[in-house]
């Protein structure tokens, strides 16, 4: 067994884990970044298609008003282009910065559980001054307060 296994965590301290273990459950992380993008793309096209409809049907309209239909129509195609280019582009950074802050707060909530399960174990190995610190803004602390204080309970029924 390690040293690191038989010393108790400093409730003051702080724990750390490595930046390699970022991706917990990196399947479970990335299929909910997914599932987020996914549903979001949806909504977004839902929201292109009804501008578009909206935008054809008025430009029909000017076009048919104003008797000058292909430079109407020219002046429209310049102003798109560059729109598409800045929504693609918007488009692809959102996903981006949805995965990051999915695999973010997945983290949060998936960590504190191996945490959990590795003080469980301390506790069936008999070793009851084994404490479990999370970091800050993880989840679920107020279940590792009590899971810290049952090993205090067992260590001094044990002594």
């Amino acid at each position: 067994m390690s040293d690191a296994q038989n010393k108790p965590v400093n409730a003051g301290g702080k724990a750390s884990r490595s930046l390699k273990n970022y991706a917990l459950q990196p399947l479970l992380q990335i299929k909910l970044g997914l599932y987020s993008v996914i549903l979001s793309t949806l909504f977004a096209v839902l929201i292109v298609v009804i501008l578009y409809t909206n935008l054809a049907k008025f430009s029909d309209i000017i076009l048919e008003l104003t008797g000058v239909k292909e430079e109407v129509q020219d002046l429209l195609d310049q102003y798109l282009s560059p729109a598409i280019y800045q929504i693609v582009a918007a488009a692809v950074f959102y996903v981006l910065i949805n995965l990051v802050m999915t695999i973010v707060y997945t983290h949060k909530l998936i960590g504190p559980t191996i945490a959990f399960r590795r003080h469980v174990r301390m506790i069936a190995e008999g070793k009851y001054q084994y404490r479990t610190v999370l970091r800050k803004g993880d989840a679920f602390n107020e279940l590792a307060d009590d899971l810290n204080k049952l090993s205090s309970l067992m260590e001094q029924k044990n002594k």
